[in-house]
Order: C-alpha cells, then structure tokens, then sequence
C-alpha cells in the first residue's frame, strides 16, 4: 500500500504516527509527505517537515499564503509521481481542503482523518468536503451526524487519547500547578506571560510554591527564557510531564484541554490571538457557544474559559485559587472530568482508524 500523508500540525502529526503504526501492522505501506517527527518515527518519509509551516489564526495564515501555495504545489507534484492508493489528510483544514478538491479532481482517492470543526466554523464548506472526500474518520461521535446530514460519509473511530491516558492521576490539592501554554508558537507568546504572572500573584499569596511548563520541540526556545529564570518554575518536554504532580492546571483552548481531563487534572481554559484573527472568527463561529474542546466534547462546562482580554493574571489567578483547594468547585470539576472521558469512546482507537482506512482502499489493490 501506497500514502501521500498531509499532516500540517502538531496534534496532526500525532494522530498520523498513531494510525500509520496501526496500518504497518496491517499491510506493507509506504507513505511520503508533510508531517513532524511522530510520523516520521512511525517510518513515513517526511518530506516536507511540518514546523516551517505550523502557523495558526487568519491573520498568521494571510502572512504565509506565499508559503503554503509553494508547498500546496509540491505537494501535488508528489501525488502525480507517488501515484498512490489514496492521499490521507490530517487535519489542517485550509491547506487540505483545497488538496482534497485537487487530488478528487485527478482522479485519487481521498480519505480525512481528524475532522475539521466544519460543525463551528465552516458549514459552508461541507459542500467541499462531500464533493472531495470518500471517507472522513473523526474523533468524536457527535462530529458523525453532522456530516451523515450532509451527505459525507463519516465513521467516527475514537480518540487515541484514551489509549494514552488510560487512568486519572491521583491529583490532591495544594500541589504544584500546571501551564499549558500550547504547541504553536502564536499560542505560547500570547499566554505564557499572564500565566507566570498569575503564578507569581499566588506564589506571593502563599498559595503556590513550584510550577511547570509545558514545552513543546517546536516552538522557539527563546519564548520560555521567562519561565526558565522564575524562581520556582521548571520547564518540562510533555503535557504528562508538566500534568504529573499537578493540583491543578491552565491549559490552551486545544487538544491539551482533552489531555489535562482524562488525566482528571481540575483546570482552567485559556484562549488569546491576534485582534484580527479574533473578530474574523466571531464572524465565522456559528452554533458554538464553547471554545475548549473538553467542554464541546462533553457538551458542558467542565472548565471555565478565559478568552481574549480576559485572559489577565489577576483572572487567572481567582479562577484557579478554588480548584486548588478542597473546594466544593474543585470537587466538582473532579466530577465533571468523568464526562469527557466517556465521550472520547472505548480503547483502541488509532487501530479502529488504521481499519477502517484499510477496509476502504485495501480491497481495491488486493
């Protein structure tokens, strides 16, 4: 079996290394394309590494067009000298979309893993994604209706998250706290700032002592010299790492929130970006009132959320003063943790998806 992968983002490439480990179990495969080092570790050939493109927010993205249509054009001539059994797209919604509409048009097959949030922002495009995609593979149950209702075939295979985080930790409170400021480098210059002032606003307060942050390979170092000269602050390589010891956390509005409740760490949500990108989003944002995706999985708000100016030290620093105590809203976070594991699904995702990718394609070159 033959892939070209287009896995433009961290999260992305995770999910991709997961699925490609799963499918090399199944049947000799090769893949070629765009991704990081967990699809590389997997085996595939990356070509084209997924750091010099991991941009987020509209306003990022219009400065990069130049970039992407480069890369969106090598990515093509790859597809026409591979000639492979299906081209596999992993989230990055506006880079694969339009790869999808290309890639149909010649002729291939085109399989989507990790749903873009059409169901938020971009119910106009389902249109794209029905004309373009022969299956989409998603992450959650509720994202399957939406696309069943509009004409897309969709199976949902679970989170591979809970494979990863099979237990809760045992956090107590009056333990240390955890940043997670996340994994681009847009998200960690906007957060990590009012997170280590919150922290020192409670440190002096005799509420904390020690902290951590989360870092993430491919983001500068440059952006963590802060946190590695606060007194009291250590930085860490993984989520796991920084979740290990935590009474409680705050956490970026994306995959990491899903990572801090299945390990049942109380948390708080905090989103900030560019003043463009924020006001081209509340335009295009429509039937969602949640940003956190433990809170929209879940459909309730297990985790408070801090948006844009809200995002202070001082708001951060009274939100997460409760849920470092035996409070009765910590207690009741702890509660509410539960809700989003059960809506990740049952164990053995990423091998759910490595079949169902198999079972579309794999009959064909029998």
């Amino acid at each position: 079996m033959n892939l070209v992968i287009s896995a433009g983002d961290p999260s992305g490439d995770i999910r991709a290394g997961e699925l490609f480990r799963k499918l090399s179990v199944l049947v000799q495969v090769e893949a070629s394309g765009l991704g990081g080092s967990y699809l590389s570790g997997a085996g595939a050939n990356v070509l084209f590494d997924l750091e010099d493109y991991s941009v987020m927010g509209f306003a990022e993205v219009l400065s990069s067009l130049n970039r992407f249509r480069g890369l969106r054009n090598e990515m093509k001539s790859l597809i026409i000298s591979e000639n492979p059994d299906a081209v596999l797209l992993v989230d990055f919604p506006g880079f694969n979309i339009p790869l999808a509409q290309w890639a149909k048009k010649k002729g291939f097959k085109v399989i989507y893993y990790i749903s873009p949030q059409l169901w938020a922002w971009g119910r106009r495009r389902v249109r794209k994604i029905r004309m373009s995609v022969d299956l989409m593979i998603t992450l959650f149950e509720f994202e399957v209706e939406f696309y069943n209702n509009h004409g897309v075939r969709a199976v949902c295979a679970g989170h591979p998250l809970v494979d990863a985080i099979p237990e809760p930790a045992d956090s107590v409170p009056e333990g240390d706290l955890a940043f997670l400021p996340g994994s681009r480098e847009q998200e960690v210059a906007s957060l990590l700032d009012p997170m280590l002032d919150a922290y020192s606003i409670l440190r002096s307060m005799g509420i904390v002592r020690n902290a951590s942050v989360a870092m993430t390979e491919s983001v500068p170092s440059r952006l963590y010299d802060r946190a590695l000269n606060t007194e009291g602050v250590t930085l860490v390589n993984s989520i796991s790492a920084s979740l290990k010891n935590a009474s409680a956390a705050v956490v970026c509005s994306g995959t990491a929130t899903l990572e801090t409740a299945l390990w049942g760490i109380p948390f708080i949500i905090a989103y900030r970006t560019s003043r463009l990108t924020y006001f081209i989003s509340k335009l295009l944002v429509r039937g969602v009132d949640r940003i956190g995706m433990a809170n929209i999985v879940s459909g309730r708000d297990v985790a408070p959320e801090l948006i844009q100016n809200n995002v202070t030290p001082e708001s951060i620093a009274e939100r997460i003063i409760p849920l470092l105590s035996e409070s009765f809203t910590r207690k009741k976070s702890l509660s509410d943790l539960k809700s989003v594991r059960k809506a990740l699904g049952e164990h053995g995702a990423a091998e759910r998806a490595a079949r169902l990718l198999y079972n579309e394609i794999g009959h064909e070159i029998s």
